[in-house]
C-alpha cells in the first residue's frame, strides 16, 4: 500500500467546526499535519451523538476533521 485514502480517528467529543477534542497526546494532530495541504487520506473521525458539544478548547496545532460520522448524521466541512 503506497497511498492512504481514509484515516478513521476515535475522539472524546467534537465540535459544529470539526474540532476534535483526544486524549490530549497530540498523536492524530501530528499524524495528519503532512497531509493538509493535498487532503488526501480523508480524515473521518468516529463519534456518538452524545459526544458533540458546543465548542472544544483547541490549540494552534489542532486539526479540524473533515468528516464526522455518528449513528444519526454525517457532518462535513
Amino acid at each position: 500500500m503506497s497511498e492512504l485514502d481514509i484515516i478513521f480517528t476515535p475522539l472524546v467529543a467534537f465540535d459544529d467546526l470539526g474540532h476534535r477534542l483526544g486524549m490530549g497526546g497530540g498523536y492524530y494532530d501530528r499524524t495528519l499535519a503532512p497531509f493538509q495541504t493535498n487532503h488526501k487520506p480523508l480524515a473521518i473521525g468516529l463519534a456518538f451523538d452524545q459526544q458533540k458539544i458546543d465548542k472544544v478548547p483547541i490549540e494552534s496545532w489542532d486539526m479540524p476533521l473533515q468528516k464526522i460520522v455518528t449513528p444519526s448524521k454525517i457532518w462535513q466541512w
